[in-house]
């Protein structure tokens, strides 16, 4: 049998961004929504979910691009000049590198992003990370801790082989990948810490057209898939500020077209949320 979680990433991020996904989760194929409580629309995004009946969510964490949690004079090797986080993952990962940045601040953060979504009520059932960053070992290594202290049993794992366009940036992607992710499921095996059997849509991410999807949808291997996407209600707001989802309206049109549907149905894939991807594991043991 094959089944797939759809899950849309960003919640929270800026408001066009939660209209997208909202609209996806209600009209199209997105069967997880990842909630980013560092984002400058986070509480539009819960009152977006109380209207829709949401009542659980991955942890969307975040180390770039947003504004901390923590105060700044407890974390200030996470900070940029305007004690926000650093633009990007590049940037992020440089000073990381040259071990300019204290790994306990990461987990204080990180802690407080858990504890904000504790506090909203909703049921946490995954963790994954604004860019992706829990991919690097030391970071992965406190994403395993948090989600043990915090019992949330999932953490997404980016065991990603197959992809549906060219270009360089999907061959710079797949390098990276291909260096971390066997490290990410070991780890994640050892720890006791589920993930889908298999993943799609990093490699592709900005492409995820309908004709993408669809060939997505073919691919599908026997178990459990998590498709990531970013579908959006494209606008000045996103433009100005999240440049990555310039295509978000392209995503959005594809998760709710008729063409999709009916592929994911002629081809007999169970779409999934993650509790009942997590209820599915655990009756199996």
């Amino acid at each position: 049998m094959k089944y797939l979680i759809v899950s849309a990433d960003d919640f929270g991020l800026a408001k066009n961004i939660n209209e997208g996904i909202v609209k996806a989760y209600k009209e199209g194929i997105v069967s997880c929504v990842n909630l980013m409580p560092t984002g400058e629309a986070f509480h539009d995004a819960l009152e977006r979910a109380r209207l829709i009946g949401l009542n659980e969510v991955g942890a969307h964490l975040a180390l770039t691009q947003t504004t901390p949690l923590t105060e700044a004079r407890k974390i200030p090797t996470l900070l940029a000049s305007n004690n926000g986080f650093y633009k990007n993952y590049k940037i992020f990962f440089l000073k990381l590198i040259h071990k300019n940045i204290d790994l306990n601040q990461i987990y204080i953060e990180l802690e407080s992003q858990i504890n904000a979504l504790q506090m909203t009520g909703l049921r946490i059932t995954n963790l994954s990370s604004h860019e992706h960053i829990h991919m690097a070992p030391v970071i992965l290594d406190i994403f395993v801790k948090l989600a043990k202290k915090y019992r949330i049993p999932a953490i997404r794992c980016l065991n990603e082989e197959k992809y549906f366009h060219s270009g360089i940036n999907r061959v710079y992607k797949s390098m990276i990948l291909s260096f971390l992710k066997e490290r990410v499921k070991k780890v994640l095996h050892a720890s006791a810490i589920s993930s889908p059997d298999h993943f799609r849509g990093y490699l592709d991410s900005g492409q995820l057209n309908e004709e993408v999807f669809l060939r997505i949808i073919e691919s599908l291997e026997e178990g459990t898939t998590e498709l990531v996407c970013h579908p959006a209600i494209v606008g000045p707001e996103v433009l100005k500020k999240y440049r990555f989802h310039k295509n978000g309206d392209l995503e959005l049109s594809a998760l709710t077209s008729n063409a999709v549907k009916k592929r994911i149905h002629n081809k007999e894939i169970q779409l999934l949320s993650y509790g009942e991807f997590l209820l599915k594991k655990k009756s199996k043991r």
